[in-house]
């Protein structure tokens, strides 16, 4: 009884530890919109959006959501999950949803729920494709009858759906009303784990691709891209909580104008409209100079009202030109960033594609030795049938043999039994043979001792007469 109270005891202590330590793991992985504003501010800018409040546009060049930088993976519990190469990749592409504006871009709208991927799939005509769902789509009432804007798909050829670089295989975008009218929607959309879950069958794509190896989904306390482990791979997918006041904001945002249209874009077009500018200045100022050369010397006023018009000028040109400087080193180091980005991904993208060929591989290694085992099983069920069907046999002519011996036996035995009757019957007609032979000769005697009275009694009458 003490025994068995002891153990109570410490089953009851590990529940609660764990309890706490689950508790606390979840506080640890706890953010709120507040992260979202000030972890991704670094990357691109924030915009106070008329109808969905807050909104973030990723300063990537020809960006596109659930395209450009990543690829897709399958896993166990999830499906299809998109695994982003961006660091800041762990929250726009699976919390909220994204949206296309004519003058900003696409820009995402932040949400609460995790997903591996908050996309609608379409199949047909030898492509797959994804769009991402704008906001305000309830997946639950209203998914199977959404079909998202045409703009918003991407679509590829179905053996590349599991590329690494998928976004070199995307059909071009004036294409798509071409592919949509030959594809469908797939809607084989549910939930798993509270979890948003659709995308294509499995054994459907390794129709295309072959064998599709998944990946088994752990938690990770570290906020970047995916890391991948053999099978597994490792994702940031904190709990968001509900944002119950106003006062959340990023730190440094712009009104929405749409006369201002994308912020980067406009950046752009300033640096080239100053270089503009600073050519043309530099084109007038040549030329007063030369006209100042061949102008006469005798006016004093007008060259020194001339020569303080060519300072201010020179000061201008100056201060021009060190924006110029200044914005050719910006660009210089977003350049050398993207390089140093490009680069990365090229690593981290080769890195992932050994680890495929590895697991591949692998995978091919396991396939023959079970090819082996399975020949091996074959052969033993192969000999045992045959061995099965020897016995089998063997045991049939027994059994015939026995039957035929059985068969000789009731012969013989019918045999025997019929000469018996047949003896008997022999008997039977001597015994009768014999009887009639007794019955004649007693009516042989019997008439012969007739005759002898009948003489018998003549004699006696005669000597009577």
């Amino acid at each position: 009884m003490k025994q068995l109270l002891k153990i109570c005891l410490v089953t009851a202590f590990v529940v609660f530890s764990t309890a706490i330590k689950n508790k606390a793991s979840a506080q640890e992985v706890s953010v709120s919109y507040q992260t979202f504003y000030d972890n991704l501010s670094p990357y691109g800018q924030w915009i106070d959006y008329p109808q969905y409040g807050y909104v973030w546009h990723p300063a990537v060049a020809d960006f596109r959501p659930y395209s450009t930088g990543g690829h897709w993976i399958f896993t166990d519990e999830y499906g299809w999950m998109w695994a982003s190469d961006y660091d800041w990749g762990w929250a726009p592409f699976h919390y909220g949803r994204w949206l296309y504006d004519d003058f900003y871009g696409w820009v995402w709208v932040p949400g609460y729920e995790w997903s591996p991927a908050w996309v609608q799939w379409r199949t047909g005509g030898d492509y797959y494709g994804w769009a991402p769902l704008s906001p305000g789509v309830n997946v639950s009432l209203s998914f199977g009858r959404y079909s998202a804007p045409y703009n918003y798909w991407c679509f590829v050829p179905r053996n590349q759906i599991l590329s690494s670089r998928v976004y070199d295989y995307c059909v071009p975008p004036r294409e798509n009303v071409t592919i949509i009218n030959r594809t469908t929607i797939i809607n084989n959309y549910h939930r798993t784990n509270n979890v948003f879950v659709t995308g294509p069958e499995r054994n459907d794509v390794e129709r295309y691709t072959g064998r599709v190896n998944p990946f088994v989904v752990r938690e990770s306390h570290n906020q970047g891209r995916p890391q991948f482990n053999s099978n597994t791979v490792n994702v940031y997918r904190p709990r968001v909580q509900k944002n119950e006041n106003n006062r959340l904001a990023p730190k440094n945002f712009q009104k929405y104008n749409k006369q201002n249209g994308n912020a980067f874009q406009q950046r752009n077009q300033e640096v080239i409209n100053n270089n503009n500018n600073a050519n043309r200045r530099n084109e007038v100022n040549r030329r007063k100079n030369q006209n100042s050369q061949q102008q006469n010397k005798g006016n004093a006023v007008p060259r020194r009202q001339e020569n303080v018009n060519n300072q201010n000028e020179g000061k201008q040109q100056n201060q021009s030109n060190a924006e110029q400087k200044k914005q050719n080193e910006v660009r210089q180091q977003q350049q050398d960033q993207k390089n140093a980005q490009q680069e990365k991904d090229q690593l981290r993208r080769n890195t992932f594609e050994q680890r495929q060929n590895e697991m591949k591989k692998q995978q091919q290694r396991q396939n023959d030795v079970k090819q082996q085992q399975q020949q091996k099983k074959d052969q033993q069920q192969a000999q045992q049938q045959q061995n099965e069907m020897r016995q089998q046999q063997q045991a049939q002519r027994s059994m015939l043999e026995q039957r035929q011996n059985q068969t000789r036996q009731q012969q013989q035995n019918q045999a025997r039994q019929e000469q018996g009757r047949q003896n008997q019957v022999r008997q039977q007609q001597r015994n009768n043979q014999e009887q009639r032979n007794a019955f004649e000769q007693r009516q042989s005697q019997t008439r012969t001792a007739q005759r002898n009275n009948n003489n018998d009694n003549g004699k006696k009458r005669d000597r009577h007469n």
